[in-house]
């Protein structure tokens, strides 16, 4: 019992920081697509037109977002996506009632 237990929880544990470290990770597209204006309509957060850097993005809402250009010829032709990571981990109480659930 006290095994299974220990398993459940680690199992939580690495499923946790799995989704953590996936959140953070902001991911390289072409600026193809992502114009000034196709950003701004899909923006329902805060956009940015110029950035003396030579950029500009969005942050939407739920905290994510997408910043184009730059400086570099590489930046230029790019845009950086991200996503909102988790608030929180699970509070021991959740984790608890996530391991009961699993009983069969």
């Amino acid at each position: 019992m006290t095994k299974v237990r220990a398993i459940s929880v680690g199992i939580l544990v690495l499923s946790t920081i799995a989704l953590i470290s996936d959140s953070a990770v902001a991911k390289r597209v072409s600026i193809q697509g992502n114009s000034k204006t196709s950003v701004k309509s899909k923006c329902d957060g805060a956009f940015w037109p110029t950035s003396a850097g030579g950029t500009y993005g969005c942050v939407n809402q739920d905290g994510s977002g997408i910043v184009c250009g730059g400086v570099s010829k590489t930046d230029k032709k790019t845009c950086d996506t991200f996503r909102e990571a988790p608030r929180c981990l699970p509070t021991r109480a959740q984790a608890v009632k996530a391991e009961k659930a699993q009983k069969p």
